[in-house]
């Protein structure tokens, strides 16, 4: 079971985003999304219709409804250049705040396959920029909120890369914080689930 942390997902702000990707990413979910043209996004086997977890209806449909198509335009953008690491990254942005709209519907098991999915991209983004600090840190959530054993080796990578980074002083504070609290809580014994915290 997931560990579900008192507090809300917290991204690092991704408005240092190239408008030219904003503008592809925009384009090609409307394209996607309006054309109802399916792509094979990688990982989308996580995602299946019908009543699979992640799926709660929101006034917009269901989040896989609201978010796949996202990842979808993402993925495609990705394929046209794979070694772009602008658009490695917005896979990831785009897996985390799907993620994040899980997790925050009261499902933090079924955000975990996303969660990962979205460290998956930030690594790759890493292996070719490892001085990003937008991928460092949200990496670092991700694994956090996925309740993933590497998640406070990740918070203490993001706190001494982007430390001094006063525009993310905020993630920091809020990574240090989530470090606190890992550290903070008991050992559990290999195999064993950690407990369930409400926010």
């Amino acid at each position: 079971m997931a560990k579900k942390s008192s507090k809300t997902p917290m991204a690092v702000n991704k408005s240092n985003t190239p408008a030219w990707m904003k503008t592809v990413i925009i384009v090609l979910v409307i394209t996607f999304g309006v054309g109802g043209v399916a792509i094979a996004a990688a990982g989308a086997g996580l995602f299946g219709g019908g009543t699979t977890s992640g799926t709660t209806a929101t006034s917009g449909g269901t989040i896989n409804d609201q978010y796949k198509p996202r990842v979808d335009a993402a993925v495609a953008a990705l394929s046209a250049s794979p070694d772009n690491p602008d658009i490695i990254v917005q896979v990831g942005h785009a897996y985390f705040d799907w993620a994040r709209a899980v997790y925050e519907s009261g499902q933090p098991e079924a955000s975990v396959p996303t969660w990962l999915a979205a460290v998956s991209y930030y690594d790759q983004t890493l292996a070719i920029r490892p001085d990003d600090d937008i991928a460092l840190g949200n990496k670092a959530f991700a694994l956090f909120y996925a309740s993933d054993d590497r998640a406070a080796d990740a918070l203490r990578a993001f706190i001494d890369a982007a430390g001094d980074n006063a525009g993310l002083a905020a993630q920091v504070e809020n990574a240090r914080a989530l470090l606190a609290e890992l550290e903070a809580a008991p050992a559990s014994p290999i195999g064993s689930t950690p407990a369930t915290t409400t926010p």
